[in-house]
């Protein structure tokens, strides 16, 4: 038996929407799936991850989401587009809820969508004129499958309420295609080795890291703490069994030198008692003879 499924179920078993918490008037799940593919969920998540660290590296404050909800119609709450990528600066949105531009006073600054079999074709057409028409400043596509877009690299700076395509030119020192970013202040690049969509690090002069790359290399960093308390650790017994052996030598010590007082005593005792016999001997007019004699 083949299963199929459709927004309502499988084979026509109803599923339910997840409730909402109370409160929420505009939820940021939509009861999707976060990507198609494998290579669109590494896509979102390292270009969320890339522009969490670019906040933080600036010391800005703001939102970054993936695949959450965006509402455009104050009056239809069912109205909403869903971005891969939404970055809003100076608000923070509750990570349940979903980004209404009338609730923040403002709309994202930057939205950003990853070519996928199911929405290539919808993120050129009408939510590419839907950005536009709500007012984001700025609009990238990016195709990490190779196939579903003119170039895996598209960006758009809105103008007088229109998109003007953000011209891209390759850079040989940083092996990558490079579009400039404005919101962003600095470049999106795709890497022309791997295909790989990186953010330049503008204030340490190298690409930010993608998700498994930070992992690998906090694995790294773990190892060598690791191997640096080991070492400690070596280092330590080495010590405590330098100690030990000090105080080993040193108890040596002390009892050679307890041994020669006693032998010192001992000579001394002897020497006193045959002082005393001699005195003796001539008390009682007997005159010792020399030894030599």
């Amino acid at each position: 038996m083949t299963l199929t499924r459709d927004r309502h179920g499988w084979d026509g078993v109803v599923l339910r929407d997840p409730p909402q918490e109370p409160g929420i008037l505009y939820p940021s799940d939509d009861d999707e799936p976060m990507a198609d593919t494998e290579l669109q969920y590494h896509a979102i998540t390292d270009a969320v991850f890339a522009l969490k660290m670019h906040l933080r590296q600036l010391g800005r404050m703001g939102t970054v989401r993936g695949n959450c909800a965006l509402y455009y119609d104050a009056d239809n709450r069912t109205a909403y587009l869903t971005p891969n990528v939404l970055l809003a600066y100076e608000v923070a949105v509750p990570g349940e809820e979903g980004y209404a531009p009338w609730v923040y006073g403002k709309v994202p600054d930057l939205v950003m969508e990853m070519a996928s079999p199911s929405t290539h074709a919808q993120d050129s057409g009408l939510q590419w004129e839907r950005y536009a028409a709500m007012g984001i400043p700025e609009y990238w596509q990016h195709d990490p499958h190779h196939r579903y877009l003119t170039e895996d690299l598209l960006g758009w700076q809105l103008q007088d309420g229109t998109y003007v395509p953000i011209p891209l030119q390759p850079d040989r020192p940083r092996g990558a295609l490079i579009g400039r970013s404005s919101v962003l202040d600095t470049d999106w690049g795709l890497d022309t080795t791997t295909g790989i969509l990186r953010l330049w690090n503008p204030v340490q002069g190298r690409w930010y890291l993608t998700v498994q790359e930070a992992g690998t290399a906090h694995e790294r960093e773990a190892t060598r703490a690791d191997q640096e308390a080991t070492r400690a650790n070596q280092e330590a017994t080495r010590a405590d069994q330098e100690a030990t052996r000090a105080d080993q030598e040193a108890t040596r010590a002390n009892r050679e030198a307890a041994r020669a007082d006693q032998e010192a005593a001992r000579v001394r005792a002897a020497e006193a008692e045959i002082a005393r016999l001699q005195v003796l001997l001539q008390r009682q007019g007997h005159t010792p003879k020399d030894p030599l004699d």
